[in-house]
């Protein structure tokens, strides 16, 4: 496939996406990407190694 075909392409599909979203039909993402509630960001945060939730909100930045 050439590289201005292939670029034809991709302005369709971002063109369709764009007219979809005007009209409100766009696809929404599901109920299970949101962030969640605050005791399971929390455990995600200190399973990565970061400071938990309720820590990292009441320290108060020394960079003012």
């Amino acid at each position: 496939m050439s590289k201005e075909k292939e670029m034809r392409i991709i302005v369709a599909v971002i063109s369709s996406v764009l007219l979809e979203n005007e009209f409100g039909e766009s696809i929404k993402p599901s109920i299970g990407r949101g962030e969640g509630c605050s005791w399971s960001v929390s455990h995600k945060r200190m399973i990565l190694g970061k400071t938990p939730l309720i820590k990292a909100r009441t320290v108060r930045s020394t960079k003012r």
